[in-house]
């Protein structure tokens, strides 16, 4: 119904005014509905626009990854019998395979008190605090020990002592019959450095004794090419250059450091994929539609070229490598398909990446000091203006709200005037339809007089 009508509209005449009204609101609203359907769609396709944009996002990352050194520096290591050790090692290290002997763990420095009868036995029953030293590293640590502290108060005191250099106090239940409880003090560090070497001030009630291994004996000890190396821990790193030696146990195990190709492998295959989910996601949304009719939602934006865009980026040559073995993706396997999208052979791939990692390394890095762009960076520099805050899909995007902000403009002036319009008009049909009430009322009221006159001269002639 238009705005202004009243239900009992038409009720004096006998019209359906109402129905008159909303019929031809209808058609004036025609012109509104299309601009909102309009706004919908335009709506849809910047929502279409965020969906291509993160897919270029990601395509981007790939192209960022082959654009980087480090990326062609990875490195694998393994450990023939990791039971000896294991090993970590850092990009750009040299490929190679070392034997290492492990001859020795590097261990802590640990010393035990005689037993005890329980925890709560007391450590000190001289009548007078005594002191409880010992020495790490040249230095003296000294903890006083007052009359009638027990077995574990000396275990608190050694914990707590702010000039403690690395040593833990414990309590341990050997299981001996009578006498099970005894302290235990261990460094907390391996190697000779802090070694407890002497208990310079013992309790009178709590003998101590060095226990395992002592002086360079708590160092580890390993061979590489005839030559030995002690060092303080199990951690080493340097002996062999960019290679960390994390020792298990003693024993013979062989080092080997290798490229990591599988690594170069995935990124380029997770590369070629990212360039496919673009690459369908424009064409799907540009391609006509024999359903409906029409083009894809994006066949009317800029995007409809992206595609090709991305097709001349792929197939560009990087020619950065004095052997010029690998210049372009084809020579890494790449083929295009019928649909514009590309599959790369993996066998082929890991090939080239194999036999030629430098080359495969030219083309994605180029050559800076030649002012070679290489492929990574094409690609990473071309999707960073795409998809920048003053590039392509943004311009779409601001252009498209522009659309949809002038549009809601129209539709609200519409809008307005038409309510301006059938307020009006529903006043005169309401005119009109009292007019023709009362025009009805007055036929009603004439024909009645017609009617008792023809009465009246009825019953003159009668008589």
């Amino acid at each position: 119904m238009a705005t202004g009508t009243i239900s009992s509209l038409g009720v004096g005449s006998g019209l359906d005014l109402n129905g008159m009204l909303d019929k031809l609101r209808a058609v004036d609203d025609q012109v509104i509905t299309t601009k909102k359907n309009t706004i919908a769609t335009t709506k849809s396709q910047m929502d279409e626009f965020t969906v291509v944009n993160n897919k270029l996002l990601t395509m981007k990352s790939s192209a960022l990854d082959l654009s980087l050194s480090t990326t062609f520096l990875s490195r694998t290591v393994t450990s023939s019998s990791p039971s000896v050790f294991t090993a970590t090692v850092a990009d750009g290290t040299a490929a190679q395979s070392t034997s290492v002997t492990v001859n020795r763990l590097a261990t802590k420095s640990i010393w035990m008190s005689a037993g005890k009868a329980a925890a709560t036995t007391s450590v000190n029953t001289t009548g007078s605090s005594q002191n409880f030293s010992y020495r790490v590293g040249g230095t003296d640590i000294t903890v006083a020990v007052a009359n009638g502290t027990t077995l574990s108060g000396l275990v608190d005191l050694v914990n707590n002592d702010t000039d403690n250099p690395g040593v833990t106090a414990s309590l341990i239940n050997d299981g001996s019959a009578v006498t099970p409880y005894k302290l235990v003090l261990q460094t907390k560090a391996t190697g000779s450095n802090q070694e407890i070497t002497q208990m310079t001030a013992q309790l009178p009630d709590l003998a101590m004794s060095v226990q395992g291994q002592t002086g360079v004996n708590l160092n580890a000890q390993v061979t590489i090419d005839g030559v030995s190396y002690q060092r303080q821990g199990n951690a080493i790193n340097d002996v062999l250059s960019g290679v960390t030696l994390n020792l298990q146990g003693a024993g013979i195990s062989t080092v080997s450091v290798a490229n990591n190709n599988d690594a170069v492998t995935k990124k380029v295959v997770d590369f070629v994929a990212a360039y496919n989910d673009a690459v369908q996601e424009v064409s799907k949304n540009t391609a006509y539609n024999n359903d409906t009719k029409d083009f894809g939602i994006l066949a009317r934006s800029t995007l409809r070229d992206l595609p090709y865009a991305l097709e001349n980026l792929m197939t560009s040559q990087v020619k950065a490598d004095s052997k010029g073995l690998v210049t372009n993706m084809f020579d890494l396997g790449m083929a295009f398909n019928r649909d514009g999208t590309i599959s790369i052979d993996t066998t082929k791939l890991s090939a080239a990446i194999s036999a030629s990692p430098d080359s495969v390394s030219a083309l994605f890095l180029g050559d800076s000091a030649a002012g070679i762009t290489g492929l990574g960076d094409k690609v990473n520099n071309y999707l960073r203006e795409v998809t920048s805050d003053t590039g392509q899909i943004k311009a779409e995007k601001t252009a498209a709200q522009t659309r949809i902000d002038d549009m809601q403009l129209q539709i609200e002036d519409m809008t307005a005037r038409l309510d301006k319009r059938y307020d009006m008009l529903t006043k005169q049909f309401v005119a009109l339809d009292q007019y023709m009430s009362q025009m009805k009322s007055m036929g009603t009221y004439l024909t009645g007089q017609f009617n008792s006159l023809n009465g009246t001269q009825s019953g003159s002639s009668s008589n």
